[in-house]
């Protein structure tokens, strides 16, 4: 009997041994597993906060760029209607024979017209240098508005018409060059 003791015991032993060790690689197995995982996860982060700081930056940089643009679009802008501004002074102030040359060369581009408006200082100017009915004063810097017979086409050659139109046209040209 002890032998059959001893030999159970053995077996017992040999039985927790091995029982001992296969949890021991199961628990190897588990933490390496986990140590993988953590591994895994903490890449999967880092990447993810690598893109979100990319796109950030891109997002950061394109409105700089934007803003850069509309700063430059301002700036020509405020140029813009400084020159427009300063032009309207300039052409007000001419001396009456430059001012004179100009509203001959606008009244010669029209035939059709039969009525002319002027500001009130080139009424007199533009009643003897034109064979057209005066159709009396208007508000504007200088040149004139030309009317037809019926009055239902209006020709504006206004001085400040048409340095609007030349600053419209450039400030067209300079949204276009800008892409905003």
């Amino acid at each position: 009997m002890e032998v059959v003791v001893k030999d159970v015991l053995k077996r017992g032993e040999e039985e927790a041994n091995r029982i001992r060790q296969e949890g021991i690689d199961e628990a190897n197995a588990i933490i390496v597993g986990a140590e993988k995982t953590a591994l895994q996860i903490r890449e999967e982060k880092r990447e993810q906060t690598t893109e979100q700081i990319e796109r950030r930056k891109n997002r950061d940089i394109s409105s700089a760029n934007l803003g850069v643009k509309r700063a430059i679009l301002n700036a020509k802008k405020d140029l813009l209607d400084r020159v427009y501004n300063e032009a309207i002074e300039k052409l007000a102030s001419l001396p009456e024979s430059e001012r004179e040359e100009i509203i001959k060369k606008l009244l010669e581009s029209q035939t059709d017209s039969t009525r002319v408006f002027s500001n009130e200082n080139d009424e007199s100017l533009v009643k003897r240098i034109s064979n057209l009915e005066y159709g009396g004063t208007i508000p504007c810097s200088g040149g004139v508005i030309l009317e037809n017979e019926d009055g239902t086409v209006l020709r504006d050659l206004t001085f400040d018409s048409i340095l609007k139109n030349v600053r419209d046209r450039s400030l067209k040209q300079l949204l276009q060059i800008l892409s905003v």
